[in-house]
Protein backbone atom coordinates (compact mmCIF):
# COMPACT_ATOMS: atom_id res chain seq x y z
CA UNK A 1 0.00 0.00 0.00
CA UNK A 2 1.57 3.28 -0.76
CA UNK A 3 1.17 6.19 1.57
CA UNK A 4 1.18 9.91 0.73
CA UNK A 5 4.02 11.74 2.01
CA UNK A 6 2.30 14.80 4.31
CA UNK A 7 4.68 17.07 4.91
CA UNK A 8 3.12 19.65 2.78
CA UNK A 9 0.27 21.57 4.15
CA UNK A 10 -1.00 21.50 7.60
CA UNK A 11 -0.83 18.86 10.06
CA UNK A 12 -4.01 16.95 10.63
CA UNK A 13 -4.46 14.49 14.12
CA UNK A 14 -5.71 12.04 12.47
CA UNK A 15 -2.20 11.93 10.34
CA UNK A 16 -0.47 11.09 13.27
CA UNK A 17 0.94 7.99 15.03
CA UNK A 18 1.24 8.63 18.64
CA UNK A 19 2.81 5.38 19.16
CA UNK A 20 5.82 6.55 17.20
CA UNK A 21 7.69 8.73 19.26
CA UNK A 22 7.97 5.68 21.73
CA UNK A 23 8.74 3.40 19.11
CA UNK A 24 11.79 5.50 18.61
CA UNK A 25 12.77 5.89 21.87
CA UNK A 26 12.71 2.21 22.35
CA UNK A 27 16.13 2.55 20.95
CA UNK A 28 18.66 3.18 23.53
CA UNK A 29 20.74 5.22 21.24
CA UNK A 30 17.83 7.94 20.94
CA UNK A 31 17.10 8.47 24.35
CA UNK A 32 18.45 12.04 23.49
CA UNK A 33 15.41 12.97 22.10
CA UNK A 34 13.50 13.99 24.81
CA UNK A 35 16.04 16.27 26.02
CA UNK A 36 15.45 18.27 22.31
CA UNK A 37 13.72 21.47 23.38
CA UNK A 38 13.94 22.60 19.64
CA UNK A 39 16.68 25.48 20.08
CA UNK A 40 17.56 24.84 16.77
CA UNK A 41 21.52 25.09 17.14
CA UNK A 42 21.55 21.85 15.71
CA UNK A 43 20.47 22.98 12.49
CA UNK A 44 22.19 26.09 12.41
CA UNK A 45 25.60 24.05 12.83
CA UNK A 46 24.84 21.74 10.10
CA UNK A 47 26.77 21.97 7.04
CA UNK A 48 24.28 20.11 4.64
CA UNK A 49 21.43 22.99 6.49
CA UNK A 50 23.79 25.62 4.46
CA UNK A 51 23.73 23.58 0.87
CA UNK A 52 20.11 22.34 1.20
CA UNK A 53 18.43 24.83 3.31
CA UNK A 54 15.28 22.10 3.60
CA UNK A 55 17.23 19.96 5.75
CA UNK A 56 16.37 20.57 9.44
CA UNK A 57 17.97 18.35 12.05
CA UNK A 58 15.10 20.25 14.24
CA UNK A 59 12.51 19.84 12.21
CA UNK A 60 13.01 15.85 12.03
CA UNK A 61 13.16 16.01 15.68
CA UNK A 62 10.24 17.83 15.85
CA UNK A 63 8.26 15.28 13.27
CA UNK A 64 9.47 12.30 15.44
CA UNK A 65 7.63 14.21 18.65
CA UNK A 66 4.90 14.81 17.01
CA UNK A 67 3.80 11.48 15.62
CA UNK A 68 4.84 12.17 11.94
CA UNK A 69 5.84 8.22 11.10
CA UNK A 70 5.88 8.39 7.64
CA UNK A 71 6.60 11.60 6.83
CA UNK A 72 10.32 10.94 8.73
CA UNK A 73 10.26 7.60 7.68
CA UNK A 74 9.81 8.48 4.15
CA UNK A 75 11.52 11.54 3.65
CA UNK A 76 14.89 11.73 2.17
CA UNK A 77 16.53 14.37 4.44
CA UNK A 78 17.42 11.42 7.18
CA UNK A 79 20.05 10.31 4.41
CA UNK A 80 21.32 13.47 4.13
CA UNK A 81 23.29 13.74 6.98
CA UNK A 82 27.42 13.42 6.63
CA UNK A 83 28.07 12.39 10.31
CA UNK A 84 30.64 15.03 10.63
CA UNK A 85 28.29 15.51 14.22
CA UNK A 86 28.34 19.41 14.04
CA UNK A 87 24.81 18.98 15.54
CA UNK A 88 25.78 17.15 18.46
CA UNK A 89 28.62 19.96 19.25
CA UNK A 90 26.21 22.80 18.88
CA UNK A 91 23.66 20.76 21.10
CA UNK A 92 23.03 22.99 24.71
CA UNK A 93 20.91 19.38 25.76
CA UNK A 94 24.22 17.28 24.30
CA UNK A 95 21.79 15.48 22.06
CA UNK A 96 23.69 12.64 20.14
CA UNK A 97 21.18 13.75 16.79
CA UNK A 98 23.63 11.50 14.56
CA UNK A 99 22.71 8.71 16.89
CA UNK A 100 18.90 9.51 16.34
CA UNK A 101 19.15 9.66 12.79
CA UNK A 102 21.09 6.29 12.03
CA UNK A 103 17.79 5.03 14.17
CA UNK A 104 15.51 6.86 12.18
CA UNK A 105 17.32 5.44 8.64
CA UNK A 106 17.35 1.57 10.31
CA UNK A 107 13.12 2.26 10.89
CA UNK A 108 12.74 3.48 7.10
CA UNK A 109 14.65 0.31 5.81
CA UNK A 110 12.58 -1.96 8.50
CA UNK A 111 9.22 0.33 6.62
CA UNK A 112 10.75 -0.26 2.80
CA UNK A 113 11.79 3.29 2.78
CA UNK A 114 15.44 3.25 1.35
CA UNK A 115 16.48 5.13 -1.04
CA UNK A 116 17.32 3.63 -4.60
CA UNK A 117 20.89 4.69 -5.09
CA UNK A 118 21.78 3.23 -1.76
CA UNK A 119 20.47 -0.06 -2.42
CA UNK A 120 22.07 0.03 -5.58
CA UNK A 121 25.32 0.97 -3.99
CA UNK A 122 25.02 -1.95 -2.24
CA UNK A 123 24.22 -4.33 -4.57
CA UNK A 124 27.83 -2.69 -6.16
CA UNK A 125 29.62 -3.40 -3.15
CA UNK A 126 28.23 -7.09 -3.39
CA UNK A 127 29.06 -7.60 -6.88
CA UNK A 128 32.79 -6.21 -7.01
CA UNK A 129 33.55 -5.75 -3.46
CA UNK A 130 34.12 -1.64 -4.08
CA UNK A 131 31.21 1.07 -3.61
CA UNK A 132 31.93 2.24 -7.53
CA UNK A 133 32.58 0.31 -10.88
CA UNK A 134 36.10 0.13 -12.29
CA UNK A 135 36.65 1.14 -16.05
CA UNK A 136 39.64 1.37 -18.28
CA UNK A 137 40.40 5.14 -17.58
CA UNK A 138 40.41 4.60 -13.96
CA UNK A 139 42.72 1.22 -14.61
CA UNK A 140 44.89 3.93 -16.78
CA UNK A 141 45.48 6.33 -14.02
CA UNK A 142 46.01 4.02 -11.46
CA UNK A 143 48.84 2.38 -13.65
CA UNK A 144 50.42 6.25 -14.26
CA UNK A 145 50.47 6.91 -10.86
CA UNK A 146 52.11 3.25 -10.15
CA UNK A 147 49.05 1.97 -7.80
CA UNK A 148 47.98 -1.63 -7.53
CA UNK A 149 45.00 -2.63 -9.08
CA UNK A 150 41.86 -2.67 -7.70
CA UNK A 151 40.85 -5.51 -6.68
CA UNK A 152 37.24 -6.21 -7.51
CA UNK A 153 36.29 -9.42 -5.67
CA UNK A 154 32.91 -9.30 -3.04
CA UNK A 155 32.52 -12.52 -1.86
CA UNK A 156 34.43 -11.62 1.87
CA UNK A 157 31.77 -8.51 1.71
CA UNK A 158 28.95 -10.14 0.25
CA UNK A 159 28.85 -12.37 3.12
CA UNK A 160 29.15 -9.54 5.69
CA UNK A 161 26.22 -8.00 3.81
CA UNK A 162 24.15 -10.84 3.75
CA UNK A 163 24.70 -11.62 7.53
CA UNK A 164 23.87 -7.83 8.04
CA UNK A 165 20.53 -8.75 6.25
CA UNK A 166 21.80 -5.44 4.07
CA UNK A 167 20.62 -7.60 0.66
CA UNK A 168 17.05 -8.27 2.08
CA UNK A 169 16.59 -4.30 1.61
CA UNK A 170 14.63 -2.96 -1.20
CA UNK A 171 14.41 0.21 -2.93
CA UNK A 172 12.13 2.58 -1.25
CA UNK A 173 8.28 2.99 -1.82
CA UNK A 174 6.76 5.39 -3.99
CA UNK A 175 4.91 7.72 -2.49
CA UNK A 176 2.03 10.20 -3.93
Amino acid sequence: MEEKNRTKGPIRASNLDGHFRSEVLRHEEASGLNACFSCGACTAGCPIAEIFPEYSPRKLAKMVKLGMKIDVLSSPYIWYCVTCHNCEQHCPQNVKFFKILNVLKNMAAEQGYVPTPWVKQTQQIMKTGLIFSVDEVLVKKRQSFSLPTLKSDGKKVKKLIQLAGLDKIKPKKKTE
